[in-house]
């Protein structure tokens, strides 16, 4: 019989729930430290390297976790306890290193905003809680405590929203400063509390329209413009927010809530929210590490929600026009304590810069990426595999581990070392430098294939410190039609 081709793009992520043979051909059962790009497709994901401002960067100083990070006029913050455990201490980045800016009581989670309240320039604040100490202001200069006036004054998230500084307490107490003044907690300048009924686990200020307030079992918004027209009204009770993990992705609010990553997106008059889980097809993933979840971060270049755990692995939800076009996880080489944009805090006390090198801050990035089993549309006929072909695009040379099981892993394996050659570019489109004059536009790595089954199922390995990222375009299978089972 004559030698028979079919090819099928990659893409769309994993799914860990349909049946075998019903995975789209395309998907993946396994992507490990992959992120789908905007388009869906399987890109080797960037590695991370130590920050601290300088150009030999050492973890923070101290001892525990890292507790805070933040980003406030183009310097990094960083939020350690002190060596013996005694006190709190934030440090900002500079070209020497680390440089001690406050201390306060040890012990905090910390969130932060900036925030400009006067309306002139150049007159954005820095505003901090953690939990344990009172909220603060911070100018680069000057440190200053705000007090609300609560006995243990102590709030733990905070928002800024239609010019007034939210602070949440524990005992679902929900306050907001007088407008335009971030300082003030008193009546006479419109502050204001709001009872909430249970543990508020996030506040967030939507497009400075509606402030969505999340509690450990329902999600409310807020209404209006200040405290003489507040209206709260309570959208779902079925499940809230775990604290540190929402985040918003183009103009919806995104967060994990123990069971489901769910979306919270306006409608059209932006007078009410319509909600959804994103998160089916990696449900497994997730309802297995519920107790271990650290926190959650955007990154808006990529269009990803990235949810982190302490067991170091990360679903990345990316998500485009409200769609998602694809999961993927990840598995690191340090355990996170704290995420914001761009940086992580780990357990070790280091920072890492996100989205940055080749490696993990020099360790090898290992990636997998595990496809269904394929029956190439005849579930019941023997095939005699013959070779597979992989599309890819890359930058450098590389060097993949190729394997192939063949009837759901009955009828034995192959396993092949390839190289591949990429870095080619087309004149007056590829950067001057980055592109190889003899590099393959589109590389291919090629697997001899010897086996007959009625299925196949190929997994791609992939281990380096150096090699930049590359995205996996397509698979092409060469087979020849054996019988009919009988």
């Amino acid at each position: 019989m004559s030698v028979q081709s079919k090819a099928w793009p990659l893409g769309g992520g994993i799914d860990l729930i349909s049946p075998t043979l019903s995975v789209g051909k395309g998907r993946a059962l396994l992507a490990q430290n992959y992120e789908c790009d905007i388009a869906g497709r399987f890109q080797r994901m960037d590695g991370y390297t130590l920050y601290d401002g300088s150009s030999s960067p050492a973890v923070v100083p101290g001892s525990g976790p890292v507790r805070g990070v933040h980003v406030y006029k183009g310097d990094v913050y960083a939020c350690r306890d002190s060596a013996d455990g005694t006190d709190g201490v934030m440090y900002k980045s500079s070209s020497s290193g680390w440089e001690l800016v406050m201390m306060m009581k040890p012990g905090g989670t910390y969130e932060f905003r900036n925030h400009n309240f006067t309306g002139h320039t150049g007159r954005e604040m820095m505003f901090g809680v953690d939990g344990v100490n009172s909220a603060f202001q911070w100018d680069g200069i000057t440190y200053t405590q705000i007090e609300t006036g609560m006995t243990t004054d102590a709030p733990n998230h905070l928002a800024v929203h239609k010019n007034h500084l939210f602070l949440s307490f524990e005992g679902g107490s929900l306050q907001h400063s007088g407008v335009g003044d971030p300082t003030s907690f008193s009546l006479v300048t419109g502050a204001a509390e709001l009872g909430m009924g249970s543990e508020i686990t996030a506040i967030r200020s939507l497009q400075n329209n509606v402030l969505a307030v999340m509690t450990e079992g329902k999600v409310s918004f807020l209404y209006g413009s200040s405290s003489s027209n507040w209206d709260l009204r309570e959208y779902k009770t079925s499940s809230g927010a775990i604290a540190q993990t929402l985040v918003q992705v183009e103009a919806d609010l995104y967060f994990y809530n123990g069971d489901d990553v769910a979306s919270l997106a306006a409608t059209q008059v932006f007078s009410d929210f319509e909600s959804a889980s994103i998160s089916a097809f990696v449900k497994p993933f997730i309802a297995s590490r519920s107790a271990e979840v650290v926190g959650a971060v955007a990154h808006k270049d990529k269009n990803q929600y990235r949810l982190f755990f302490n067991d170091k692995s990360v679903l990345v939800s990316t998500i485009v026009n409200r769609q998602v076009v694809g999961h993927t996880t990840w598995k690191l080489s340090h355990t996170p304590s704290y995420l914001t944009e761009g940086y992580m805090g780990c357990t070790d006390g280091s920072v890492m810069g996100m989205d940055a090198g080749t490696s993990f801050n020099g360790g090898e990035i290992q990636s997998f990426l595990r496809l269904p089993f394929n029956d190439l549309g005849s579930p019941h006929m023997d095939k005699r595999f013959r070779k597979a072909h992989l599309q890819l695009d890359t930058g450098s040379t590389a060097t993949f581990n190729y394997v192939a099981d063949y009837g759901f892993g009955k009828g034995g394996q192959t396993a092949k070392e390839v190289q591949v050659y990429g870095g080619g570019g087309f004149w007056g489109i590829a950067t001057w430098g980055q592109f190889a004059w003899d590099g393959a536009f589109v590389a291919d790595a090629e697997l001899p294939l010897n086996s007959t089954a009625k299925n196949i199922s190929l997994m791609i390995g992939h281990k380096s410190a150096t090699d930049v990222p590359f995205t996996l375009d397509s698979v092409r299978l060469s087979h020849t039609m054996r019988g009919f089972d009988r």
